[in-house]
């Protein structure tokens, strides 16, 4: 009688076992992302170093998803010009194409993303008929 009161139990520790909760069972956990534009998403403090202005200028940049392009992320207030610019992720390197930006001017530039909290981007903005704008710009995460 005791092999079977122990095999009895047995199966019954199997079976609460095999019902106790998985997150990966839950749909409502959260999964790993595998959008490597989301490590980009977020709000940003900027402080922005200009050769034109000769001087920084702080501003916060709103980073969302391109919903056009899976590639693409949108800076909002991008250089504090309350306009938006696109640029390419690949893996932590930004690349922002050269591109109209609102109806000041154009832009280009690359970055990186250093750490889950910085982002250091070289950009030149040429607004209006003015000289190019080399810009620096150190992008902390709120």
């Amino acid at each position: 009688m005791k092999p079977l009161l122990k095999i009895s139990f047995i199966t019954v520790a199997i079976f609460f076992a095999s019902c106790a909760s998985n997150k990966n069972d839950d749909p409502n956990s959260q999964q790993p992302s595998s959008d490597i534009r989301d490590n980009f998403i977020a709000f940003w403090n900027v402080i922005e170093n200009s050769s034109t202005i000769g001087g920084t200028n702080s501003f916060v940049v709103n980073i969302t998803k391109s919903t056009t392009n899976s590639n693409e992320i949108i800076l909002n207030n991008f250089s504090g010009l309350s306009i938006s610019a696109r640029a390419s992720v690949s893996n932590n390197n930004i690349t922002i194409p050269y591109q109209q930006i609102g109806t000041v001017g154009f832009t280009q530039g690359s970055g990186t993303l250093t750490n889950a909290n910085t982002i250091s981007l070289t950009y030149t903005n040429t607004i209006g008929a003015t000289a190019a704008d080399n810009c620096t710009a150190v992008f902390t995460k709120q």
